[in-house]
């Protein structure tokens, strides 16, 4: 598994996109701690301020956001061919983002609006330069087309739900007369399926196939996923909820079915865990827009709009995101520490298995407990599945530091030890 030759001058500092992802461990971390401490407030929530609040918030800005700022900037470049354009401004996007995101969920946390509304002028303008950054990188982009594609309907649903996001920040602090329930779905929708959506399923086309070595799925399928996904989301995030989830569960499926189809293909024997975690995600996906759609007819369930919620940020965004994390994070490690003088660490020596597996057993009861407490608005499985994560995002924790001191240690020989008689 390798880049395409000359692209490994584009990558950026390892230290830049390792930031980012060293805040996305912390900040979930302390999201399951939130939801922990005040798990038995998840069965009853229904939006509004508050600790339950600010846990999701940790998760969509912190972890996924984070995240998809430091992957982008990292292996977009790669894809288009293009390097990022100022090491100064992703360096400045971090010092705004980390701060905003904590300012903001204390400020939720707290039920003070207006300690969140400086978090969320701090997370505006990060995201602002980010997506400065993103457009400058595909208006100039020279190759893979289909994901540069993806970036722009990406990037323009990062403008929106900023926009709609600081509206409801300033109802919040300052009572801005809007139709709040119509400007939190419309921000709701273009923040997961859109934003961090698309860049997943983009990203996916290539990312994917590269890591299983398996052939790249139909250009031309996933442009029909594209345009299906695209125009669900507009209907959606436009008031139009039936139509919206129609076209987008249409949508993941043959996206689904599309990379399914490229992975049987593959050379590589074994996937690991962090695939096993995709294909969850993937069965969240599709859960999440069929209660959607249920939630849009008028079938749904008791506390429906929780399950869909449930299924949609830590069913499907968050635990994709973590099963592409196991194997970018020790790919990248060890693409950033080949030296000539050191050689090149093996990525199975940066992979340590068995805590992996142990994440992933806890994530998914995770998952498991907190749909269960949903279905049966029981509390202490509520509580059992935030410990569960908890748990589960420690073990991922001590994962990157513990590629992080592989990488630092990398090359360095032992002190000798004299012997013994």
């Amino acid at each position: 598994m390798m880049f395409p030759p000359g692209a490994r001058s584009r990558l950026l500092p390892m230290s830049l996109p390792f930031r980012f992802f060293g805040a996305a461990v912390v900040f979930q971390v302390a999201a399951w701690a939130l939801l922990f401490a005040f798990s038995n407030e998840l069965i009853a929530f229904e939006g509004g301020l508050g600790p339950i609040f600010a846990s999701l918030h940790l998760v969509t800005l912190g972890v996924l956001a984070m995240t998809a700022v430091g992957a982008t900037l990292q292996l977009l470049p790669v894809a288009t061919r293009q390097p990022v354009r100022s090491l100064a401004a992703v360096k400045l996007l971090w010092w705004l983002l980390v701060p905003g995101v904590a300012v903001f969920a204390g400020g939720a946390a707290a039920y003070a609006p207006q300690a969140m509304g400086w978090g969320a002028m701090l997370a505006v303008v990060a995201l602002a330069l980010y997506a400065l950054l993103f457009a400058a990188n595909l208006r100039g982009a020279r190759g893979m087309k289909l994901v540069v594609a993806h970036g722009w309907a990406a990037l323009a649903c990062l403008v929106a739900l900023a926009a709609t996001g600081l509206a409801l920040a300033a109802r919040f602090e300052h009572g801005l007369a809007l139709d709040h329930a119509a400007f939190r779905a419309a921000h709701l929708v273009l923040a997961t399926y859109g934003f961090m959506g698309l860049l997943a399923v983009g990203l996916s086309n290539f990312l994917l196939p590269m890591l299983a070595v398996a052939p790249a799925p139909s250009e031309r399928m996933a442009y029909v996923v594209l345009a299906a996904a695209v125009a669900g989301i507009s209907t959606a995030a436009l008031g139009f909820a039936v139509p919206g989830a129609v076209l987008g569960l249409a949508a993941a499926v043959l996206h689904a079915v599309m990379l399914e189809r490229s992975l049987r293909a593959r050379l590589r024997p074994a996937l690991g865990s962090g695939f096993a975690l995709v294909r969850v995600s993937w069965v969240c996906l599709i859960a999440s827009l069929a209660m959607a759609l249920l939630l849009a007819l008028g079938f749904a369930p008791p506390r429906a709009a929780l399950l869909f919620g449930l299924l949609l940020v830590p069913g499907w965004l968050l635990t994709f995101l973590l099963g592409v994390l196991q194997r970018i994070v020790p790919f990248l490690a060890s693409v950033h520490a080949s030296t000539a003088s050191r050689g090149t660490p093996l990525i199975s020596a940066l992979t340590p298995g068995p805590l992996l597996a142990v994440h992933q057993g806890l994530h998914v009861a995770a998952l498991a407990a907190l749909l269960g407490a949903a279905l049966l608005g029981e509390p202490w499985l509520a509580r059992a599945g935030a410990a569960a994560g908890l748990a589960g995002a420690a073990a991922f924790a001590v994962f990157f530091v513990f590629v992080l001191v592989k990488v630092r240690n990398h090359g360095i020989q032992p002190p000798h030890q004299p012997a013994t008689a």
